[in-house]
């Protein structure tokens, strides 16, 4: 079963951590982390190993201590890590930061594999908390998406409407309705989350050319449950009927 192989795949790797001078924790995070009830057959690996101050490069460069199967794929698509493949198709993002970036940086809370010592058990639970988004903040942000989608659609530039229309402004009613299911992807489990929304996201993700069609609807939606200035809606209007 998928779920028991990732499982198993990050306690391997956990193991052979354990094994490497500098390395000081190995922390999973997501559905292979804290979430482990959410692993399913579409599920990956995603991880941070913590390292000692001025180790970082080492573990960046030479991926030996994650070959407990055969890495058939890697690609560093971060100045901190790698996305890889193992030749079995399981597939793992990974991110490696040392001692002391650890404070600075913003992740869920994760699930400790393997620790150096007890005191680092506190980099389990990130000092950089994500805050709840504020819904009225996340609508204005959805309008004035929309408006400048709108802009640019009416300009000609209808892939860059529909980024700001369709993308932008689709995660920022999101964030307003409250989906925090991922704190960096608003889009994640919406549809478990939110049932109530999907007959929504097929009026407001029509596709490529019918950005003026999901603004109508977006703005709609946004004007029933948030006051729309009045002059901002004007122009989206104007904008809609050009």
């Amino acid at each position: 079963m998928r779920r028991d192989q990732l499982l198993e795949r990050m306690e391997r790797i956990g193991r052979l951590v354990a094994k490497q001078e500098g390395a000081l924790m190995l922390l999973a995070l997501g559905s292979i982390g804290l979430e482990t009830e959410r692993l399913d057959d579409y599920s990956d690996l995603d991880f941070f190993l913590i390292v000692e101050d001025g180790r970082k490069t080492r573990f960046i460069d030479n991926l030996d201590w994650l070959e407990v199967e055969p890495i058939a794929y890697q690609f560093q698509n971060t100045k901190d890590g790698h996305k890889v493949m193992y030749a079995d198709g399981i597939y793992a993002e990974f991110a490696v930061f040392d001692l002391p970036e650890m404070p600075h940086i913003a992740y869920t809370p994760g699930r400790i594999v393997w620790k150096r010592e007890e005191a680092l058990e506190s980099f389990a639970t990130p000092k950089l908390v994500t805050q709840a988004p504020d819904a009225a903040h996340c609508y204005e942000e959805a309008l004035t998406n929309l408006y400048v989608g709108l802009l640019r659609e009416r300009r000609g530039e209808k892939l860059a409407g529909f980024e700001l229309i369709q993308v932008a402004a689709v995660n920022n009613v999101l964030k307003a309705h409250g989906e925090t299911g991922d704190p960096f992807n608003p889009t994640r489990r919406v549809e478990i989350r939110h049932p109530e929304l999907v007959a929504g996201l097929s009026e407001w993700l029509p596709g490529y050319g019918k950005s003026v069609e999901a603004a109508a609807a977006m703005l709609s939606y946004i004007e029933a449950r948030h006051p729309v200035n009045a002059t901002l809606k004007r122009e989206i209007a104007r904008l809609l009927e050009a």
